[in-house]
């Protein structure tokens, strides 16, 4: 855990995956995964703008309608101070001046980070990276072929790629004859991942607090454990463990078979 201080208040902060509890950690995946779908200022009301135009010119009426619903969402949220992100970073505190907070629902959540309401928003911003960038290298190292996200390399290949124009356009002191190319690539950078829902009994919500569920239950049938009270790790560890019996069992059953 770390131990660190964020206004005027001493805060410690779940860091890594052996402490960080299993409940925890998807009460933090839900936010980020929100705030990645709707986001929580401005910046990101003008970006679901953006897009929709994109999967207009596209002719996807469909996708442009559900980053329209996005955008109401949006605007909800921007509204009635709700953002996802921090939400997200309270997730990660287990305690404030001495006292601990464990209460992983919305409203528990709001009361923690009503704590920082006098702290800069760039420095909450900067823990959550902090700590999100940690995690996330604990993740791929220890769990490589869950969290090793391949789209995320192709991704950074095709934004690299409008650089390079951008930059050849810029050096030639003319970009008419890369502006096309360029556009082709932005549309492609801007609706690479199509919009989910996130209202309504399919929304992503429900559907990531079932798949959770669904996890567990396979997990405790398996292993005759609580897998809810585990760490990140632990959890992980297990789901890891399952399959490589499952593949045993498997190659076991063939060879029988031969």
């Amino acid at each position: 855990m770390k131990t660190t201080k964020i206004g005027e208040r001493a805060v410690v902060l779940y860091d890594s995956i052996d402490e960080l509890p299993i409940l925890r950690f998807h009460a933090y995946n839900k936010m980020l995964l929100i705030d990645a779908g709707v986001g929580s200022d401005l910046n990101d009301w003008d970006a679901h703008i953006e897009k929709a135009i994109r999967f207009i010119r596209k002719e996807k009426p469909d996708l442009a309608e559900k980053e329209l619903d996005n955008l109401r969402q949006n605007v909800y949220f921007v509204q009635s101070a709700i953002s996802p992100k921090y939400l997200a970073f309270a997730c990660l505190v287990k305690s404030v001046d001495g006292t601990e907070y464990n209460d992983m629902t919305a409203d528990g959540l709001q009361k923690v980070l009503d704590l920082f309401a006098d702290a800069p928003n760039a420095e909450l911003t900067a823990q959550l990276e902090a700590v999100k960038k940690k995690i996330d290298k604990e993740l791929q190292l220890y769990f490589p072929k869950l969290f090793d996200d391949a789209t995320v390399k192709e991704y950074y290949d095709q934004l690299k790629q409008r650089t390079m124009l951008m930059l050849d356009a810029i050096i030639k002191g003319d970009e008419s004859d890369k502006r096309e190319e360029i556009d082709h690539i932005t549309t492609l950078l801007l609706t690479y991942t199509k919009p989910k829902s996130f209202s309504g009994s399919d929304s992503v919500e429900i559907q990531y607090d079932k798949q959770f569920e669904n996890m567990c239950l396979m997990l405790s049938q398996h292993l005759h454990v609580n897998p809810k009270s585990f760490t990140v790790l632990e959890y992980y560890n297990a789901f890891e463990y399952i399959k490589e019996q499952a593949k045993k069992a498997s190659r076991k059953s063939q060879n029988k078979a031969i």
